[in-house]
């Protein structure tokens, strides 16, 4: 038995192992990096970890075809003599072990490593047959669950669907009463909701939108993808840190992007998502993408969408994002991959000596140049994301919103003109609706003098009609003085964005 385990070690300890440690240090400064910087929109945040995900499969699978780096063990051919005498003979990982009368004595350390690995193997069958429960669940909510039949829900589904651009059909069925809206299959996307949102117009077109981003982005397949790197490394910390950062990232990506396309406004969707993230009895797979994560908190998807919501992200920046998400998992899994021990060369007889010196030596230079990998892969990804920046030009600080609620987010010039147009067609606006307000109150005015010229007798008999028109009137002044106060905030918005711009243009010029 404990020849089989140290044949498992000594098989595993360059083939996953060393793939697995060197991704460890890769991906644990990269995620380190992910979680301190401030205002990465999070479908950047989404697509770089679920890189730096992807990486740790790809780099053991490709460690035994990729040159290794770090030079080969030297393996004695002669026999060796310890301080007593005794016979000395290398073990299968270029250890030393005794070879006297009896059979050579297991390498304790490989023993273990043999052991962790048949470990590992078990646990990751346990979380395979736990993925394949949560599938087997999804193919029989598919087929016991009610199709929505309403032609209202299934009209605004269709129009929504061309709006995002889902051309593939998409299937409207009736969710369980405890159950959070829902989404899955790959092939034949699946939206499942509950019978209360169904019955609630209002709430529903932002269901479904979100819904339909996540089918036209194929979020299903990727979490499918991510679910099984999770099983397979189910052993790994870092794993599970990264599955949760995705998780969040995935639905505050969506919920941006739904606010940004201007389907909703912010504060009926945060009802929404606050009605939505009461918890259910209802189990929820892992597999689906669903509305409510259990993973992210209220507070912070709330946080995400006042900082997002009013940046969109052109064609341009999406590309970078993807090209730059993978460059990233081919950097980290080929580094993964390259920290195993180069092909072993026959060489001549070494003194015992020497051959314990090169190994300690060995050992160190081992430490050393995994060191410096990390160093420049960490300097590889900050210089990626420098680069991201720069490729999008100048970037402004701009601030918006009102006195008592301000924001301040990152834009590029495109964003800042988008923002001024913007906020130019609402002081249009403002302004029609002054003049429209002005006519109306001037129109009553001359009801009721026409009502005072025809004397007090007349007057006093249609005295309900002079108090209604009167009503009307103060009305209609309260109203205007409310779109002069929001003309006045607006414009002050508009000149506060081109200072803004106008100072940080011209900074840039003169530097």
């Amino acid at each position: 038995m404990l020849e089989f385990l140290e044949g498992i070690g000594s098989a595993s300890v360059w083939a996953f192992w060393a793939p697995v440690v060197a991704w460890t240090g890769l991906a644990g400064v990269a995620a380190f990096v992910l979680a301190r910087v401030r205002g990465l929109h999070p479908i950047a945040g989404y697509r770089l970890r679920q890189a730096l995900l992807l990486a740790l499969p790809v780099s053991v699978l490709a460690a035994p075809w990729v040159p290794g780096l770090l030079p080969a063990a030297p393996a004695p051919v002669g026999p060796m003599l310890s301080a007593d005498g005794a016979v000395m003979a290398p073990s299968v990982a270029g250890g030393v072990a005794l070879a006297a009368d009896g059979p050579p004595g297991a390498d304790i350390a490989l023993v273990l490593l043999g052991a962790a690995t048949l470990a590992i193997l078990l646990l990751a069958i346990g979380r395979l047959a736990i993925l394949a429960t949560d599938l087997r669940q999804l193919r029989r909510l598919r087929r016991v669950a009610a199709r929505v039949d309403d032609p209202v829900p299934r009209k605004m589904l269709h129009k929504l669907a061309e709006q995002i651009g889902v051309r593939r059909p998409v299937e409207l069925l009736e969710g369980p009463p405890d159950s959070a809206p829902m989404t899955f299959g790959a092939r034949r996307p699946v939206i499942m909701i509950p019978r209360a949102l169904l019955r609630a117009p209002d709430s529903l077109d932002a269901v479904l939108v979100h819904e339909l981003i996540h089918i036209r982005r194929a979020d299903y397949s990727w979490a499918l993808l991510d679910c099984l790197v999770s099983a397979v490394f189910a052993f790994h910390p870092l794993v599970w840190l990264l599955r949760r950062g995705i998780e969040r990232c995935r639905e505050t990506s969506c919920d941006t992007e739904v606010l940004a396309r201007g389907f909703v406004r912010s504060k009926p969707y945060a009802e929404l998502l606050a009605h939505t993230h009461t918890p259910t009895q209802f189990p929820m797979p892992a597999v689906a993408a669903s509305l409510s994560a259990p993973s992210l908190k209220l507070k912070e998807r709330l946080e995400t969408m006042k900082n997002f919501a009013h940046k969109r992200l052109t064609s341009r920046q999406r590309v970078g994002i993807v090209l730059g998400a993978g460059l990233v998992c081919v950097v980290v899994a080929v580094a993964g991959a390259c920290a195993t021990r180069a092909e072993e060369e026959p060489r001549g007889e070494p003194e015992p000596s020497r051959a314990l010196e090169g190994l300690q030596h060995l050992t160190l230079l081992s430490e050393a140049d995994r060191a410096e990998e990390e160093r420049r892969q960490v300097a590889a990804y900050e210089a990626e994301v420098e680069r991201s920046y720069q490729s999008q030009g100048l970037v402004y600080q701009i601030t918006r919103g009102p006195e008592s609620n301000r924001y301040t987010y990152r834009a590029t010039k495109e964003d800042v003109l988008e923002v001024l147009a913007e906020i130019d067609i609402g002081i249009q606006y403002l302004r029609e609706q002054m003049d429209a307000t002005r006519d109306a109150i001037r129109e009553l005015s001359s009801a009721i003098a026409d009502f005072h010229a025809r004397g007090e007798e007349f007057r006093q008999e249609n005295m309900p009609q002079v108090e209604t028109l009167a009503t009307d009137q103060r009305h209609l002044r309260e109203k205007l003085e409310l779109l002069r106060t929001m003309h006045t905030e607006r414009m002050r918005e508009s000149e506060t964005v081109k200072m803004q711009y106008e100072t940080q243009k011209r900074m840039h010029e003169g530097r």
